[in-house]
């Protein structure tokens, strides 16, 4: 079989957080990159071979190597080399320049990487950077040499690279939106495979003809790790914003409306009045007796309420944190971006690694079917209309 010839071309969009083992310094990273395609390569693979694990990785590890399965059958490398400024840590991000700092919704999903609000004490700025970051936009341009490829194998590589550019990012906080990775064009062999969506609409029947295969092959069975499968949703969201990181504000106000108690009952700046959705988890982490977990646990761990013991909630067994089932990518089509926030839901934890401790005590993780229920009603909220409360001017889920 010939060799193959791929040349992706990707549009970062919102600013990226990564970095090589100078961690002061942000960069696009070739190492950094192939992780993420070989991660939706894997999630698009979980129905492809039947939810077979053994299978799975003998066919990762033969396209991708491995330690013990050979060198990889994909070379790549950096075309081009990524023009953008470095905003370097202490430094305040902006919405766009000179528009002033970057909103509390996009704070609120930067958090980790800049501060969420001004401290006097500390002596910091709401939207101050803790890490540096690559500006955005930008483009950078990756070339693959591949050899010894099936038909399916090289289809399985060409769809990872659009699952990548339509879904996911690169870097930290990119379930978060931030590094979101946009597929510009896509050449195989000299022959143009891919053109950007142009419109929603277009960008809602890509994103439908990568879960066209998507099947359940055990009934009542979630996918052992983070997968494309027939319970995976897709809600696509856009507003007048037609800066990325504004609309990426927008989608982080609706969260934090939809999960935050706040402080004395008040949200944001402005002190609006929370809705006080999850007064359970509210009344429980107030309590002494812990027999269950709060229901936002679906949106990741760990979940603490504060710094002291008690305070604290994360798995029981060892395991240091469960990544957010739900993705945020901001993807720019025509004059205005949109928003694709896609829910993957799979086993929540290992399987007899699943027990969850709230604040010292160990209690049962509930099943998944109940587990995901607030992810499932915040893409709800999304598309209705009288439920949300972001100024969205439209929002599709995508159907295969």
């Amino acid at each position: 079989m010939p060799a193959i010839r791929i040349e992706a071309t990707y549009s970062v969009v919102t600013p990226l957080f990564c970095a090589g083992a100078d961690s002061k310094t942000p960069e696009v990273r070739l190492p950094s990159f192939k992780g993420v395609l070989r991660y939706w390569w894997r999630a698009l693979a979980w129905s492809r071979y039947g939810a077979d694990l053994g299978v799975l990785r003998r066919q990762e590890d033969r396209l991708f190597g491995s330690a013990g399965g050979g060198q990889s059958r994909v070379v790549m490398r950096l075309a081009s080399a990524p023009e953008s400024p470095t905003i370097s840590a202490g430094h305040v991000l902006e919405a766009r320049s000179g528009a002033g700092v970057v909103g509390e919704g996009a704070r609120y999903l930067g958090y980790g990487v800049m501060e969420a609000f001004g401290s006097r004490k500390k002596g910091t700025k709401a939207g101050q950077l803790t890490r540096a970051c690559l500006g955005a936009p930008f483009d950078f341009t990756v070339e693959m040499r591949a050899r010894h490829l099936d038909g399916q194998e090289s289809t399985s590589l060409v769809n990872a690279l659009v699952a990548l550019g339509s879904l996911g990012g690169l870097g930290a906080r990119s379930r978060k939106g931030y590094g979101s990775l946009v597929l510009r064009s896509l050449h195989v062999n000299g022959e143009a495979r891919w053109s950007g969506p142009c419109s929603m609409a277009e960008l809602q029947r890509a994103i439908a003809a990568l879960r066209s295969e998507q099947t359940d092959h055990r009934a009542g069975a979630y996918p052992e790790f983070t997968a494309l499968s027939s319970r995976a949703r897709h809600v696509l969201l856009s507003s007048t914003r037609r800066e990325p990181l504004e609309l990426l504000d927008l989608v982080g106000r609706e969260m934090v409306r939809f999960r935050s108690w706040g402080r004395k009952g008040r949200i944001f700046e402005s002190q609006l009045d929370s809705e006080k959705k999850f007064r359970h988890d509210h009344d429980l982490m107030k309590g002494r007796q812990r027999r269950s977990h709060p229901r936002r646990i679906a949106f990741g761990l760990p979940h603490n309420y504060g710094q002291r013991k008690h305070e604290q909630v994360g798995p029981a067994d060892g395991l240091d944190r469960r990544a957010s089932p739900l993705f945020i990518h901001i993807h720019p089509c025509e004059d205005r971006p949109v928003a694709v926030l896609s829910f993957l839901p799979a086993r929540f934890l290992p399987a007899g690694k699943s027990d969850i401790s709230v604040g010292g005590s160990r209690v049962p993780q509930a099943p998944e079917e109940e587990l995901y229920g607030p992810v499932r009603e915040f893409l709800d909220r999304l598309l209705d209309r009288d439920r949300r409360r972001e100024p969205f001017t439209d929002a599709v889920e995508v159907r295969s």
